[in-house]
């Protein structure tokens, strides 16, 4: 069996049904997986859908809430995907499997690459086949060394031995560093993939330009139709990627400055049409549909410093139970927050913003002691501005650390 996967958390709905009906329709022997990370919340139809569901409870990851946690929703939505494929594989009888992001649309049979995977366990696309202008303009060479040599919006694995040694490697490595720092080193689960061609054998670079054209290849992609029929330099467009995609096309995407519709006309009658499909699979209701797990279960927002301090407490954070949970006096949230669970009076969250500031070790040296007064009246308006802390949640915690005894 030959098929397809995604991931979505369920604002991506009408993308998933877009890319799954783009697929079936070119592949109708094929099957079509979606991967839900999200909670349906009533807001999701469990049938019905151009595609079967899958379900994070069914692919085997370990402590999910602990996961779901640490990492943001594209974060975990990546940290998924070597789960996902393996799950398929394993348990779904599947012996040929394409990843693709949501927000791709497929044009023309893949019958190449479908004849490829007969030879090969592991299939791979550049980012860019031809060098970029270093002209300030971006993406840029620069920004692609950040974000890796391959983009990880495609993946076309055959099962075997291989393939699995692949998955097992990957899966180790996205349940600790699946992180969106590229700063650090680190791209979600896309920088891993460079190591691909070194670590394993079998793999294949697809230097295809009509395989995930996108906004980062351009430069090197003349886009046009032709009798019905979308070409990329002349050949067969196979699948574009609509990274960054605007609903109202008002840009080609938002992560690019290099190209305006005027310098790329023979672009806009796929992103007209993309755009129509998503419109007739839900787009404007599903796009505004919440993320459950960017919440605690009270309905406060979970700022990113919040989900690093958790990260850093690797297997200590184990003895809070669900993170997620706000009424356990043992658990993380109030552990972090209340001032009362805390040795200074000072909820804990403050202490690990101020060992990582030292402009306010600098402006308050000693902050449970003489400047406990000032740090907090800095701590009340700030704290929200630059972390992203509700104030619903902070103020209340300030109130009472204003009470508490100090010294």
């Amino acid at each position: 069996m030959y098929a397809m996967c995604s991931i979505i958390s369920k604002n991506y709905l009408a993308h998933a049904r877009t890319l799954a009906q783009s697929f079936l329709r070119h592949h109708p022997t094929g099957k079509a997986f979606i991967l839900l990370t999200d909670e349906g919340e009533g807001q999701i139809p469990a049938q019905g859908e151009p595609f079967e569901w899958v379900y994070v409870r069914d692919i085997g990851l370990p402590d999910a809430d602990s996961l779901r946690f640490r990492y943001d929703v594209v974060e975990f939505n990546t940290a998924v995907k070597p789960f996902l494929m393996e799950y398929l594989f394993v348990s779904r009888g599947v012996d040929k499997l394409v990843y693709l992001d949501p927000d791709i649309l497929i044009t023309q049979r893949m019958d190449e690459l479908f004849r490829l995977m007969d030879r090969t366990s592991i299939v791979l696309t550049p980012h860019i086949l031809t060098p970029m202008k270093d002209d300030g303009l971006r993406p840029s060479e620069t920004d692609l060394l950040q974000a890796g040599i391959y983009n990880l919006g495609f993946l076309a694995l055959t099962r075997s031995a291989e393939a699995m040694r692949l998955l097992g490697w990957w899966k180790a490595r996205l349940l600790a560093y699946c992180l969106m720092k590229p700063e650090s080193g680190y791209h979600v689960d896309q920088r891993w993939m460079d190591f691909v061609p070194a670590l394993f054998e079998n793999v294949h670079i697809l230097k295809s330009c009509g395989y995930n054209a996108a906004y980062w290849n351009l430069h090197e992609r003349t886009v046009a139709s032709e009798d019905g029929m979308f070409l990329v330099n002349g050949e067969p467009l196979l699948f574009y990627h609509f990274s960054g995609f605007t609903a109202d096309l008002s840009q080609i995407s938002r992560h690019q400055t290099r190209f305006s519709w005027e310098q790329v006309p023979g672009l806009r009658p796929l992103f007209l049409q993309y755009a129509r499909r998503l419109a007739e699979n839900g787009h404007a209701t599903l796009s505004s549909l919440g993320y459950t797990y960017g919440f605690f279960d009270n309905q406060v927002r979970i700022p990113p410093f919040v989900r690093e301090v958790y990260r850093k407490l690797g297997e200590e954070a184990k003895r809070f139970g669900n993170p997620f949970a706000t009424l356990d006096p043992g658990g993380f949230y109030q552990w972090l927050f209340f001032p009362q669970r805390s040795p200074t009076g000072l909820p804990r969250l403050l202490h690990e913003i101020y060992e990582t500031r030292p402009d306010l070790q600098r402006a308050f040296p000693s902050p449970t002691g003489a400047q406990r007064g000032e740090f907090l009246k800095w701590a009340r308006p700030f704290i929200p501005l630059e972390y992203g802390v509700e104030p619903k949640l902070w103020n209340p915690v300030m109130d009472v650390a204003m009470t508490r005894p100090f010294g």
